[in-house]
């Protein structure tokens, strides 16, 4: 996939949710990552740091999921 093809796909992704929270968090990511100066850590709330947390004991204990399985779920769920 190409930058542009990237961006695109990118742009409808944006451009289909009215959901604030999520377009707001979006623009804080994006501007964090050019910015550099904030870890991302420490700009997420403490309810995501328990769940990546937990994610991260759940791979340590091999009851992790393959990014081909997740891939799987994730388009069934989004067609409509």
């Amino acid at each position: 996939m190409d930058t542009a093809e990237l961006k695109s796909n990118l742009h409808k992704l944006i451009v289909e949710t009215d959901d604030i929270s999520v377009l707001s968090k979006i623009q804080a990511y994006i501007s964090t990552l050019k910015s550099k100066k904030i870890d991302w850590w420490d700009d997420i709330s403490n309810m995501e740091k328990k769940a990546i947390e937990s994610g991260l004991k759940q791979l340590d204990n091999g009851e992790g999921v393959s990014d081909e399985v997740v891939n799987k779920k994730v388009n069934k769920l989004l067609r409509k």
